[in-house]
């Protein structure tokens, strides 16, 4: 009798349960719901690896039912009260989710099924790249060809800036250049601040060069069209690049302004900088200094091929900001 009862005794090791098999499912429908929690957690995409694990406990608590815990320690309840936060938050997390979704699918019509350029597409990108450093070689050999002088660093270092460099950064992040549309997001984010970075430096450059040199012969400013849209092209660069460091921080700074805001307000006005330098070098072409050398067919060839330049780089961002525009009204009404 001692023997069964021992035997009872310590059959029974786990409570309320009955059996193993009891154990065993009970331990299952726990683990299904701590899983469903983890997949419900918006913390994880919102905050990275931060507290994580930290999160994913509160969660579960509140998966299964439990509510907010009524006697937890200081470090439970500061995460309870951070994934409640972080709740809060999800809105911002979706749109910038929805606005992914939506640029994946404008940057993947430039890329084939296999997920590489096409040939047509890439015999485009290779012609439109060359026309770009042909373009700006022409009209920084116009700006040597005589003499070396201060104003001859204006044309060639303008040019180079939006012609070349910002072209490439801009294709860059839309993933329409076939040298850098393998690139992760992150390789990609890097490279376009850094040519866009080394840009601004030139065209700054540029800025000064022609207002000094303006000075230098006591010459009057911006009284052509030509130095009009410059002196605006350059005011517009700079709020671009301003917008540039906002973006980059849009969730840092969401507190502020919301991050499709930041991003969609990037979009539009880098894209008016863009072509606000476009339509300024067309009008250096046309400019005094130009025709001396140069006959109208000639001007005419490197506005038709500055068009196309533009035309090529401008179109996929325009198109993201469309969706961003989109996304932002449903997620406002």
């Amino acid at each position: 009798m001692a023997i069964e009862n021992s035997a009872t005794q310590t059959s029974v090791p786990y409570g309320r349960f009955e059996n193993t098999a009891d154990l065993s499912r009970n331990y299952q429908r726990n683990g299904n719901a701590e899983a469903a929690a983890e997949r419900r957690n918006p913390t994880d995409e919102i905050n990275g690896d931060r507290h994580a694990k930290g999160y994913r406990s509160v969660a579960s608590t509140v998966a299964m039912g439990a509510g907010e815990p009524e006697a937890t320690s200081a470090e439970q309840e500061e995460l309870f009260a951070q994934y409640r936060d972080d709740r809060s938050e999800l809105p911002v997390a979706q749109e910038d989710q929805e606005m992914d979704r939506n640029k994946r699918n404008v940057e993947n019509r430039a890329l084939d099924r296999g997920g590489s350029f096409g040939r047509r597409l890439l015999l485009v990108n290779v012609m439109v790249n060359g026309l770009m450093f042909a373009v700006t070689g022409f009209i920084t050999y116009h700006c040597f060809n005589k003499a070396m002088v201060l104003f001859s660093w204006h044309p060639t270092f303008m040019t180079t800036g939006y012609l070349i460099l910002m072209s490439q950064a801009v294709l860059t992040m839309s993933g329409e250049n076939y040298f850098t549309h393998r690139f992760t997001h992150r390789t990609r984010v890097f490279v376009h601040w850094l040519l866009q970075a080394v840009a601004g430096i030139l065209i700054t450059i540029a800025a000064v060069c022609i207002f000094l040199n303006k000075i230098r012969l006591g010459k009057p400013h911006f009284k052509t069209l030509h130095g009009i849209f410059g002196l605006v092209t350059v005011c517009v660069t700079l709020v671009t690049i301003l917008g540039g460091v906002t973006t980059k921080y849009a969730f840092q700074l969401r507190s502020v302004v919301r991050p499709i805001y930041s991003k969609l307000m990037h979009g539009i006005v880098g894209s008016l900088a863009y072509l606000l330098g476009m339509v300024t070098i067309s009008l250096g072409v046309y400019s005094v200094w130009f025709q001396e050398d140069n006959d109208a067919n000639i001007r005419l060839m490197l506005v038709i091929a500055i068009a196309l330049i533009a035309l090529y780089v401008i179109v996929t961002p325009m198109l993201n900001t469309v969706q961003r525009i989109k996304a932002a009204v449903r997620t406002t009404i």
